[in-house]
């Protein structure tokens, strides 16, 4: 029982934290069901991103590119047979909106993004420099 509580305490203090921070840097909480998971590395000259989104199509991601953050959206949609009333026996796949906010180490310049969808892996490639813009790609 001890231990409950003190997980119980745990887990409370995490949501107080979730929702200071939330308040103090105005973070909205997200309608995404599922994040993908992603690879950031740095050479001198270059930032490199690349996200797991199977069975996305590059018209459903959006990409939002800061001067120190990228911010990608979108949906996975459930194939057709799967929306028409089936009852599961497993499910492992997320289907429904995703969202992945990642921090750049280095500043980067948001006009000289490179996007490319393949193999469902979603690909960017930045300069690293400055700027002070935010710039929307359309990923085709």
């Amino acid at each position: 029982m001890e231990r409950f509580r003190r997980l119980n305490a745990i887990v409370s203090v995490s949501h107080d934290i979730d929702e200071l921070f939330e308040r103090f840097f105005g973070v909205q909480e997200s309608n995404a069901v599922w994040e993908p998971p992603v690879d950031l590395f740095v050479t001198e000259r270059k930032v490199y991103l690349m996200a797991e989104v199977p069975g996305v199509p590059a018209s459903e991601i959006h990409v939002r590119v800061g001067t120190r953050a990228v911010h990608i959206l979108g949906t996975k949609r459930a194939p057709e047979k799967v929306r028409r009333g089936v009852t599961f026996y497993e499910s492992q796949i997320p289907y429904g909106a995703f969202e992945k906010r990642v921090s750049l180490p280095f500043a980067v310049n948001p006009d000289s993004v490179k996007v490319n969808v393949k193999d469902g892996v979603l690909s960017l490639e930045l300069d690293r420099a400055g700027g002070s813009t935010v710039k929307v790609i359309k990923v085709e």
